[in-house]
């Protein structure tokens, strides 16, 4: 187990003023606190300011986002639809089994995102920004420069969630602003790829960032192996955690009720390795509007998944 290396924005010379050129996570200790969202982002506070717009939602069978323990897409990535206020009671009121099933994330409904130039806001969650910093906030503390900025999510979740283990297709760095609650999460570098048994290309499961482990229940060799570099952290509100591009992680919510904001953005240089290769094959094979489900296509996706993975193609 390796402990991510923690800082302050307020040290003298903070590893946090150098994030695009770091390699390892790092936690920010402190570094949101000073925002209004810290203070007021409550579940009360939530409801009164944004309880009636009516949002998209995630629904386990367990505590597992997506829930990779059933059968079938549907179920997998099942969603549900209905107002924030009551979106907010489910994940706060009864056991903590049932609390779990249920998790917003900005694939449901992002809160900024900048593509060519152009910049984008979520008209329902629009308010939630008044109480965010600026993107100019980060250029001034020289996290990252302003146009640089992708894609800003809000995350809201009860107890005992589990994001399943991925890596974030998108090839940016980004920042996990805990505003409330408190999380537990577990990284992997991009090198212990092969190890992390994603799911293949030209499978039948299109989540190709996510391990088809389940890191709480592992079982026969769907497991990660001991001599694997697990990076640990723990967040409380007014953390920021940086996520290195391609970097594998899992997240547990263990506060009564949990909110983060995640800003992507993209690096000054384009980061490069086994897994940025792999995703760039099924990024072409998405720009050319190939059919995963014809054989052929199948076949050399698994042939090239194979030679990421660094083993020989199944017969």
């Amino acid at each position: 187990m390796v402990e991510v290396e923690q800082c302050r924005l307020d040290d003298a010379d903070s590893p946090a003023r150098r994030l695009d050129q770091r390699a390892e996570p790092l936690v920010i200790r402190g570094g949101a606190r000073p925002w209004p969202a810290v203070e007021r982002w409550s579940p009360e506070y939530l409801t009164r300011r944004l309880g009636p717009i009516e949002i998209g939602y995630k629904v386990s069978s367990s505590n597992a986002h997506p829930d990779f323990r059933v059968q079938g897409l549907a179920r997998m990535f099942a969603r549900e639809r209905g107002t924030l206020a009551h979106f907010l009671t489910l994940i706060g009121s009864g056991p903590a089994s049932e609390r779990s099933r249920y998790l917003f994330t900005g694939d449901e409904q992002f809160l900024l995102r900048r593509r060519a130039g152009q910049t984008s806001i979520d008209r329902d969650l629009a308010p939630l920004l008044d109480d965010l910093p600026a993107p100019e906030w980060f250029a001034h503390e020289q996290l990252f420069a302003e146009e640089q900025l992708y894609t800003m999510w809000a995350w809201m979740s009860g107890c005992g969630v589990r994001t399943w283990l991925h890596y974030d297709n998108n090839g940016c760095h980004n920042i996990n602003a805990q505003i409330h609650g408190r999380k537990r999460c577990v990284l992997y570098a991009p090198d212990d790829l092969a190890r992390l048994h994603p799911f293949p290309l030209g499978g039948a499961n299109p989540a190709h960032n996510c391990s088809r482990i389940d890191v709480d229940r592992p079982n026969g060799e769907l497991r990660i192996d001991a001599s694997v570099a697990a990076w640990h952290a723990e967040l409380d509100a007014g953390d920021l955690l940086f996520i290195p591009a391609w970097w594998f992680h899992t997240f547990e919510h263990v506060g009564d009720f949990n909110a983060n904001v995640n800003y992507w953005w993209r690096p000054a240089r384009p980061v490069w390795n086994v897994v940025a290769a792999r995703q760039a094959v099924v990024d072409a094979a998405a720009a050319a509007q190939l059919d995963a489900r014809d054989p052929a296509v199948a076949q050399t996706l698994a042939a090239l998944d194979a030679a990421a993975l660094h083993r020989a193609p199944q017969a």
